[in-house]
């Protein structure tokens, strides 16, 4: 029997991108093993950013209200496994074994019949689907992991389509502009199929309108400026929602970030619209319940990671922060193929009392030098620090930190680094 080591190994040797086949090629394996993708009721979810918050405040509703979830999101902080959760608990070691090897099998018998090898990205779909088709799953919640338009979920049979926050990121291959990246996440629209979405004053959701009427999908927007927060305290905030679709008050998200008051409020439109009979008692402890790491996620008292990774994220950072009344020391790494100088030039727009700069575990972490730089450029007389590796950035700024917060921020991968070896210190 293989070990999960051996696996992971296996799954990591695997390129994360490559020689981009199309999806008939997936969708010609996934015929092989019967199309188990085809067993399952999907909501489906794109956007730049707040797709594992939706998909996870989602997730926490439908099981209040008693009905059994799947839910696959990318990417993992720690171990692969968190990618597959039923009942948001996740998949064993045993069943993604189980998994791997099937898929394996499917790709001898494809690569047999002339077909292209799958990706990083295209195994774990698969893999997915085998693993959820298997169980009594009444809802599967699905995340994009790159645009919408081709990717693999993107073969699923949605009864829902979600689509978050979009910013620019990934430009080079989902396009420069808001209208070209808002077409490719609008690319999971299928016919007839409801879509909800952020309508956000950036050009995007007239994309995802003119989508939907090309597919005869109705469209629900959720604008900023029917939410309402009502009271805002060390790690919950109070809020409202007065859309034209739906109404409901005295709702609480337990988060420090503001961002995820429009992520929960468009969850629950989300759920209104599938299953409009959901009660409003139901919602409010779904949302209140929510938990999703890496998200403004405090590991330790005063000890938050979050994986913004793009200006948009870091945008909404500065508003969760702008009007905070401790002080804060920021721990920042970020890859290079990030716009890491407009989430610094954000950044520095805040007033941080230490700055330690250090490099992701991955050969994409970008030079700490040149982010050093931008921050200097950016920042006023703040002290700034540079470190090799991120646990000793991190033990220092603890050893450093007296009564301030501590932000360790810029990157998904760092957020798993840290609370790897947080367990560790804590």
């Amino acid at each position: 029997m293989m070990t999960y080591s051996e696996m992971e190994r296996e799954l990591n040797e695997i390129p994360k991108f490559g020689a981009k086949a199309s999806l008939s090629n997936l969708s010609a394996y996934l015929e092989l093993a019967n199309h188990p993708e085809r067993n399952l009721r999907v909501i489906h979810i794109a956007g730049t950013n707040g797709k594992g918050s939706v998909s996870a405040y989602i997730d926490s509703i439908l099981r209040q209200a008693g009905y059994t979830t799947a839910l696959f999101t990318s990417p993992h902080l720690i171990k692969i496994n968190e990618r597959f959760r039923i009942n948001f608990k996740e998949c064993s070691d045993g069943e993604l074994i189980n998994a791997w090897c099937s898929v394996k099998d499917y790709m001898v018998k494809g690569e047999e019949k002339g077909l292209q090898s799958l990706t990083f990205f295209e195994i774990l779909f698969f893999m997915g689907m085998l693993i959820f088709s298997q169980k009594a799953v009444d809802y599967c919640i699905l995340e994009t992991g790159l645009g919408g338009r081709l990717d693999a979920t993107v073969l699923s049979n949605p009864v829902l389509s979600v689509i978050t926050s979009i910013s620019y990121d990934h430009t080079e291959i989902l396009g420069d502009t808001i209208e070209q990246i808002a077409a490719e996440k609008a690319g999971i629209i299928k016919e007839g199929i409801p879509v909800v979405a952020i309508d956000e004053e950036n050009g995007a959701f007239s994309v995802i309108e003119r989508t939907a009427k090309e597919k005869n999908a109705p469209v629900y927007g959720l604008k900023s400026q029917e939410l309402t927060i009502l009271k805002k305290c060390e790690n919950t905030i109070d809020f409202s929602i007065n859309s034209r679709y739906y109404k409901i008050s005295n709702l609480k998200v337990k988060s420090y970030a503001s961002y995820q008051v429009q992520n929960a409020a468009l969850a629950v439109l989300a759920v209104k619209v599938l299953l409009p009979e959901v009660s409003q008692d139901v919602i409010r402890e779904g949302i209140v319940k929510m938990y999703w790491p890496g998200r403004m996620e405090e590991i330790a008292e005063n000890v938050y990671v979050d994986g913004a990774h793009n200006p948009g994220a870091v945008h909404q950072i500065y508003n969760s922060l702008t009007d905070s009344d401790k002080e804060w020391l920021l721990l920042f790494a970020v890859c290079s193929d990030k716009d890491y100088s407009e989430m610094i030039r954000v950044l520095g727009r805040l007033p941080w009392k230490r700055i330690y700069i250090t490099k992701i575990d991955s050969a994409r972490g970008a030079d700490t030098a040149a982010v050093k730089q931008c921050f200097k450029e950016e920042t006023a007389g703040c002290p700034i620090y540079e470190y090799d590796n991120a646990r000793t950035a991190f033990e220092t700024a603890l050893k450093d930190r007296e009564y301030e917060n501590l932000l360790c921020l810029g990157s998904l991968y760092l957020a798993g680094e840290i609370k790897d070896f947080a367990t560790t210190i804590f």
